[in-house]
């Protein structure tokens, strides 16, 4: 686990091993970690040299032996918040070039793309591709009880969450026997507040597999029977989608939230 972490703040297999060393050890000189590291020592040298650069090691001279600390743990916690503050300056940059990098892109690139995925992790993914996106509408034609029944409550808890506040507005149509219980399920509410209106199909119309429609994109989810799901950028497949989901959708039903079920989820919302 710690090597994973460290990994993940740029310290490469020498610089974990040696840091874990000083850790679990205390003040050591460099002959000393080249002879339990097994790094040759001018290595360590430039190892340790990296350590101190990076701030997780420090350096003192007892009797003229130059000694080397690791820093207290705690003390490697501002190292997470800057990594954290340059990720998100990343981030923003990179939302304020995508108009610019889209526009780059050739038309060969624009072609259908599909991806395919299995199990109920992928088809967490499959959802979880949505939320790389803000401020869309998007429409889905969803046997919620079965999606709740592959996906958990917890996992659509999270991505409702998510989707509100990334201002993906959605419109729903579920299948008369797929109505679920706010009361139980508060996280499925719509409303101005969900960012989300819901219809009940006709009763005469059922289906066991739902699709997500959002940008150019088409996602589609099986229930646990088959367990799989898929997600085709079309422009002009998610064009057809649309016209059918329209047609359903004019002759639906809307179903109405009771704010005493929902108050508390919304509750946990912060933007």
């Amino acid at each position: 686990m710690l090597e994973k972490i460290l990994t993940g703040l740029g310290l490469n297999i020498a610089e974990i091993k040696t840091y874990s060393l000083l850790l679990e050890n205390g003040p050591l000189n460099a002959g000393q970690l080249a002879r339990t590291s097994g790094v040759v020592r001018v290595t360590q040298y430039l190892v340790l040299k990296r350590l101190i650069e990076k701030g997780f090691v420090v350096q003192s001279i007892k009797g003229g032996v130059k000694l080397f600390i690791a820093k207290d743990p705690e003390k490697i916690v501002p190292i997470f918040e800057e990594k954290i503050k340059r990720t998100q300056q990343d981030f923003l940059e990179y939302q304020k070039l995508l108009p610019e990098l889209k526009a780059k892109q050739p038309q060969k690139l624009l072609l259908p793309k599909f991806e395919i995925f299995e199990g109920a992790e992928g088809l967490k993914n499959v959802l979880k591709d949505m939320l790389l996106y803000k401020n869309i509408e998007t429409q889905a034609y969803w046997p919620i009880k079965k999606m709740v029944d592959v996906l958990s409550g917890e996992f659509f808890r999270y991505h409702n969450k998510e989707r509100i506040r990334n201002n993906v507005y959605t419109r729903a149509i579920w299948p008369e026997n797929e109505v679920v219980a706010l009361k139980k399920h508060p996280y499925l509410g719509s409303g101005k507040l969900f960012k989300r209106e819901v219809r009940v199909a006709p009763a005469e119309i059922q289906f066991s597999m739902g699709y997500w429609i959002y940008g150019n994109k088409v996602a589609f989810l099986s229930s646990r029977k088959e367990s799989f799901g898929y997600i085709i950028e079309s422009a002009e497949l998610a064009e057809m989608m649309l016209s059918q989901f329209e047609v359903i959708w004019r002759l639906a039903q809307p179903l109405p939230t009771k704010e005493e079920e929902v108050r508390d989820f919304l509750k946990e919302i912060k933007y």
